[in-house]
């Protein structure tokens, strides 16, 4: 599946992602390192030693990764559960 065809199919473009540390479900490609899932959960983090920004996602194996926004091709928000009557406090 292509770029083009992610936004057709309800991702968004890596432009409208949160920046502000909120875990999403991330779509990635990267030729020279592939992700162990294409499809992943991950979070901007921005790292103060360095000064640079960057995806951080996490992977069960291998511990966590980073990608660059050349590597998104499409994110979503996570799913929300919906609470039911009488489940709250």
């Amino acid at each position: 599946m292509n770029r083009e065809r992610a936004i057709i199919e309800d991702w968004y473009p890596v432009r409208l992602a949160p920046r502000d540390g909120t875990p999403v479900i991330l779509w990635i490609e990267d030729k020279e390192a592939p992700p162990a899932y294409p499809v992943t959960v991950g979070a901007w983090e921005h790292d103060d030693m360095t000064g640079r920004s960057h995806w951080r996602v996490f992977g069960a194996r291998y511990g966590t990764h980073t990608y660059f926004d050349r590597h998104i091709v499409g994110w979503r928000p996570l799913p929300r559960t919906r609470q039911r009557r009488g489940d709250w406090g």
